[in-house]
């Protein structure tokens, strides 16, 4: 007998159905068919979105505002220390506007890798007693933190002309650069996510790893700052760093992206997001026992 879960009222329900699944002890799915029952599920992925927005959100005064709220506060602290103190050159426009079109994509990523790393943990009732794919609640938090990034896309189109942004038809480019940061973000959080049942510490690291990352990356620091001979290696390591500079090229500076740093970008973002499912369906046979 078969469930599948369905999201309304920011709960998760459970719903019989009549399919007869056999489970084969000690098998692991191959991953394309993985994709597919990924795809049979996708209105469980769409459940655990909408019910990770509403739990996000549901007891908090001011609501999604702090979507904008976070890069905002990220973007105050970065002009007083960066713009101010150390001088750090926004290049083509003023330093604010510089940030801020790079904190809406790192906030999308640090929310959705945060969120979809401890999913499984958080649901682990439902991974006990219900068969759903287990990859469903992680890339339904990366979902979730897709509006986000709408809202922060939307306050940095607001503010951007105040700030010194050059708006333009580049801006364009935004969703599918979106969609690269998607793939990261999925890939990332698969692997701490699994990583994370059977090994704890990930839980009390993964804020660190985090921050680590941020500072790794060229969000308060043009990407011109990075040494020449050190680029391409500094580009390959973190694939963020093609889309982050990207989007803040085209959002904030009004040109078109570096195609070559987003091939790069997105060529190992499919890379780790292979990888990192890769590892999630062999970690995945234990999961019920362990967590």
């Amino acid at each position: 007998m078969g469930t599948a879960v369905i999201g309304e009222g920011g709960k998760v329900h459970v719903a019989q159905t009549t399919v007869e699944m056999v489970i084969e002890g000690g098998h692991r799915p191959a991953l394309v068919q993985g994709l597919r029952e990924l795809w049979a599920f996708r209105e469980v992925i769409w459940a655990f979105a909408e019910r990770d927005t509403r739990l996000k959100y549901k007891q908090a005064a001011l609501g999604v505002a702090w979507a904008a709220i976070q890069p905002l506060a990220f973007l105050a602290i970065f002009f007083i220390v960066f713009g101010h103190v150390a001088r750090v050159s926004g290049g083509g426009v003023s330093y604010p506007a510089f940030a801020l079109a790079a904190l809406v994509p790192w906030f999308f990523v640090q929310t959705a890798v945060s969120f979809g790393a401890q999913s499984l943990l958080m649901d682990a009732a439902l991974v006990r007693k219900v068969y759903f794919p287990r990859e469903a609640p992680i890339l339904g938090a990366v979902l979730s933190a897709g509006l986000d990034f709408a809202i922060g896309l939307g306050l940095l189109l607001v503010l951007g002309p105040v700030l010194g942004t050059r708006v333009s038809w580049t801006v364009l480019f935004a969703v599918p650069l979106w969609l690269i940061l998607a793939v990261l973000a999925s890939g990332t959080a698969l692997t701490l996510g699994a990583l994370n049942v059977y090994y704890r510490d990930f839980r009390y690291a993964l804020p660190l790893i985090l921050q680590l990352w941020m500072f790794a990356s060229p969000v308060a620091y043009p990407l011109s700052a990075v040494p020449e001979r050190w680029k391409a290696a500094y580009i390959l390591v973190n694939p963020l760093t093609g889309i982050l500079d990207s989007f803040r090229r085209t959002v904030a500076e009004g040109q078109p992206p570096d195609l070559r740093l987003v091939a790069i970008s997105a060529g190992v973002a499919c890379v780790i997001a292979y990888g990192g499912y890769w590892v999630f369906k062999r970690m995945e046979p234990g999961f019920a026992e362990t967590i």
